[in-house]
């Protein structure tokens, strides 16, 4: 029977049996306000930011840390990671707007994205955008468009996103960002990058600082790291060559979580097709982002030594890595049902419908909150829609459930919040724990919430 980690691998404790995390009592916090409920600890996002940056201390130029928002942008989440020192990875107006009114520096701040609209641009100009990863020749020409009719005092600085042609180990292909067969980075062997650099030098209005990857989501593979690392400093070598500055390298982002991740193609097409999870809880080494931080650090100091490139500034944009284990999801079990020579299921308040689609790609661990008990065999946990699609996990390593107890799901910190849905229900309350304090962060959603962009008969329901 697969078992998964100790509650104290996350911070936990157990006090008679129920969950407390950070002094405070789990299934009281969810009696108060109701499930689904997320829970984000501000100690632990405070720790993961620390170690991030801590880790990359040798490196002999400037780093930037950017926290990629799109993998979790609660207000209250990112104001702690802001305050602990990241800068904002961001993809649209929306992101672009939070960065401003938290009062992320210009500087710090980065625009990703694959296809950005003239409105997004014009305002990365206006704000004064610190780096503008451009994803396309179109993009260049429109982005000196918007730089030249804001009439900006300076050349807006950019780097091409390029597509280094590396697929991860074990990576299933809709995480790999970096081959040619996903949507991103301009391409080296068709000539299109070549191009780009042309493109992105004939403007006045743009200045080519550097260069830009991202290889794929739930990153443990650190070979594939080093040799990404390895193409982009071909690239820088290339950029500059043609006489850019060529003095900023942004690694992207993507490395995994500890005590979650990815499930691989074979594991993922086995569990859609038959519902058998992977036999082995799989953790990653506990020393993961010392590890990726070394494999940088020695891949870019050799990388640029061998060809005569001077240090350039190092921008990293870590999602996952830094709020996956920091927030939980508690599930309240409505009904158990017992089938002969089928197995048990059962039936809570949210599945991958509702509160996050990331339970048909990932695996996490699912813990008896309410009380304590031994696994005993299995139990297929669903969600509240009629649909099968609405599942948390088939065949996951459970206690004997009864209706009314209480499940964390573990690892909720990454794009569970970021792809949740008002499908079967309201979006779940947030709550945040800081200092034994726990506050909400984000109320839960309403009937009146859910029907406020309705244009014909726009009235809550009574």
């Amino acid at each position: 029977m697969r078992e998964t980690p100790e509650p104290g691998a996350w911070g936990l404790e157990r006090r008679d049996g129920r969950l407390w995390l950070d002094g405070c009592d789990l299934p009281a916090l969810a009696a108060e306000h109701g499930t689904p409920l997320h829970v984000v600890s501000a100690r632990t996002l405070r720790e993961r930011v620390r170690a991030f940056r801590a880790a990359f201390a040798a490196y002999p130029g400037a780093v930037r840390v950017c926290f990629s928002y799109k993998t979790n942008r609660l207000l209250g989440v990112l104001r702690v990671l802001h305050d602990a020192g990241c800068g904002a990875d961001v993809v649209d107006e929306l992101e672009l707007r939070l960065a401003r009114m938290l009062g992320v520096p210009p500087a710090d701040t980065v625009l990703n994205g694959p296809c950005k609209t003239d409105g997004e641009l014009a305002l990365a100009v206006a704000f004064g955008t610190g780096l503008v990863v451009v994803d396309g020749l179109g993009e260049i020409a429109r982005l000196a468009r918007q730089a030249e009719t804001a009439g900006a005092r300076v050349p807006v600085p950019v780097a091409l996103r390029v597509c280094p042609g590396v697929r991860p180990r074990g990576m299933n292909v809709s995480s790999a960002t970096g081959t040619r067969r996903a949507q991103f980075g301009f391409d080296r062997r068709s000539g299109e990058l070549r191009a780009a650099i042309r493109a992105a030098l004939a403007e006045p209005a743009l200045e080519l600082r550097g260069v830009m990857a991202h290889i794929g989501s739930g990153l443990h593979d650190l070979r594939a790291v080093a040799r990404g690392i390895e193409r982009l400093l071909d690239v820088l070598q290339q950029v500059a060559a043609a006489g850019a500055p060529a003095n900023v390298l942004d690694v992207g982002g993507g490395l995994g979580a500890r005590l979650s991740r990815e499930l691989t193609t074979v594991e993922m097409l086995r569990y859609l097709a038959v519902g058998r999870l992977p036999a082995r809880w799989r953790a990653a080494p506990a020393d993961l982002v010392q590890r990726y931080a070394t494999t940088v650090v020695e891949a870019v100091v050799a990388g640029c030594a061998r060809r005569g490139l001077a240090i350039p500034a190092l921008v990293l944009e870590p999602g996952r890595t830094l709020v996956s284990d920091a927030q939980l999801l508690l599930l309240r079990v409505g009904a158990v049902r017992e089938r002969p020579r089928i197995g048990r299921f059962a039936l809570t308040d949210g599945g991958a419908m509702t509160v996050s689609m990331m339970f048909l790609s990932e695996q996490h661990a699912l813990l008896l909150a309410n009380r304590d008990a031994p696994v005993a065999g299995r139990t297929s946990v669903f969600g509240r829609l009629t649909s099968p699609m609405d599942v948390v996990y088939r065949g996951a390593a459970l206690p004997r459930l009864e209706a009314g107890d209480l499940l964390a799901v573990m690892d909720a910190g990454a794009y569970f919040t970021a792809t949740e849905t008002c499908f079967g229900g309201a979006r779940p309350a947030v709550m945040l724990i800081d200092d034994a304090a726990p506050r909400l962060i984000r109320r839960r959603e309403t009937l009146a919430d859910r029907m406020a962009l309705e244009v014909n008969g726009n009235a809550a329901p009574r």
